[in-house]
């Protein structure tokens, strides 16, 4: 799966299907081999009225502080528990030194560094000051 970061003022190409309106200041675009879709609406009408036939056969869940009650109650596992938040967390911060670096990265998650920019590897540690080391 290729994932592009977009921060700092940089911008994606511009969406055809939004037909001129503005881009949010904020927000997330997904591209996939058959429509787009910013944030949580598909753009594509036609796309949009098809998958909204799909019955929703997921069960829907309180929100994230109810799934914390509820994990910590003995209930379901949240779903922003570790297993998820743990490599989504990774994507954000290697985003941001993408963006740091200024560069294309190539990242190797088994080996936890960048393949084509070594140089970039120097954001992977932060160096502690001296009593502070961990």
């Amino acid at each position: 799966m290729r994932v592009v970061w977009y921060d700092g003022g940089l911008k994606p190409v511009y969406p055809r299907e939004l037909n001129g309106a503005k881009l949010p200041a904020e927000g997330v675009l997904y591209v996939g081999d058959e429509a787009k879709m910013l944030n949580t609406e598909i753009l594509d009408e036609t796309r949009r009225a098809k998958l909204a036939s799909i019955p929703r056969t997921l069960p829907r869940r309180s929100g994230t502080w109810g799934e914390w009650y509820e994990a910590c109650t003995g209930g379901e596992a949240a779903g922003c528990n570790f297993d998820i938040a743990e490599p989504l967390t990774e994507a954000v911060l290697l985003g941001n030194i993408a963006i740091r670096s200024g560069k294309w990265l190539a990242w190797d998650g088994v080996k936890c560094e960048f393949t084509n920019e070594k140089d970039a590897n120097k954001f992977l540690q932060e160096k502690y000051r001296d009593g502070w080391e961990m």
